[in-house]
């Protein structure tokens, strides 16, 4: 079961960079053959703006409903999203082969927006680059921003920083219990 919670939904027009996510998102969603098809480019470019979703009991936050001095209420998630894991060769070299792959993003907000006549119900959030490390994940900074549909949302995550200053992202504990377990039957 998803839901948004607001403290009172508010209208936002999206600035060109976040239309232009937007726009991408519906053309790899609907496999639409190009980001200016006419559905995209007339497309409404504003959403509601909801601050938190809940999915099953689990309150998902996100940046815009932190406070400033809030210390507890965490926006990091795991995001799990079918990949190509063929993405790098020519489809006629190697087919399609679609993969189950785990991301980390921080949600920057929750919204609705209207797509062919239907509500749409979405995450932008902020993915970072990562690096494995003895089934530690490692945060690399930034690696881009874009729209997903809430039902990748996977579990919230939070971060801790080693003594060598590094940051590395700590998933629920099933989680990494089964990461280990994995790593341990491949060696």
């Amino acid at each position: 079961m998803y839901s948004l919670h607001s403290s009172g939904t508010t209208a936002y027009k999206l600035p060109n960079p976040q239309f232009k996510h937007l726009q991408q998102h519906y053309m790899t969603i609907f496999e639409l053959s190009s980001i200016y098809a006419a559905e995209l480019v007339q497309m409404d470019n504003t959403v509601d703006i909801w601050l938190r979703c809940c999915i099953d009991k689990t309150y998902f936050h996100s940046e815009q409903y932190q406070h400033a001095n809030s210390t507890r209420l965490n926006h990091l998630v795991c995001i799990e999203q079918y990949v190509d894991a063929n993405a790098n060769f020519s489809y006629r070299a190697q087919p399609e082969h679609m993969v189950s792959r785990h991301f980390y993003a921080y949600v920057d907000f929750y919204c609705v927006h209207i797509f062919r006549g239907a509500p749409q119900m979405l995450v932008y959030s902020g993915y970072r680059h990562v690096d494995m490390h003895d089934d530690l994940v490692e945060d690399k900074g930034h690696h881009h921003y874009g729209f997903q549909d809430i039902r990748v949302l996977q579990h919230m995550c939070t971060k801790v920083t080693g003594f060598d200053g590094k940051v590395y992202f700590v998933d629920e504990r099933e989680v990494m219990e089964k990461r280990l377990r994995d790593n341990l039957t491949r060696k």
